[in-house]
């Protein structure tokens, strides 16, 4: 059998009682850290989502620009073979009005 002094049993069991309370409050806060970290999980993940949404939307407007881009591109290559054709028009008016004023002019000197 081992004999051991009163004083050193009580002064261990003191021991054993104070790093009890020590443990106790490292597990307390181990455990505000891992809510916060889980708090902090979810902000990331949340982050993650709001950002993948940004993107999608990036894309979406990107891809309407660029529709919308051909189609002014195409609406401008109309308006130039309307204005080309509109000239065009005008101008074989002029030289038919000249033509009609010079048949006009030569059947009056003609008389």
């Amino acid at each position: 059998m081992v004999s051991v002094p009163l004083s050193r049993l009580t002064e261990l069991q003191s021991l054993i009682n104070r790093q009890e309370q020590r443990l106790n409050q490292l597990q307390e806060l181990l455990s505000g850290q891992s809510s916060g970290l889980s708090q902090q999980q979810q902000q990331i993940s949340q982050l993650r989502q709001e950002l993948q949404t940004a993107k999608n939307s990036l894309t979406s407007s990107n891809q309407i620009i660029n529709e919308q881009n051909k189609s002014l591109m195409s609406l401008s290559e109309e308006l130039k073979q309307e204005q080309r054709r509109t000239r065009r028009i005008e101008r074989q008016r002029i030289l038919w009005q000249a033509v009609a004023g010079g048949a006009v002019v030569y059947m009056v000197l003609k008389e």
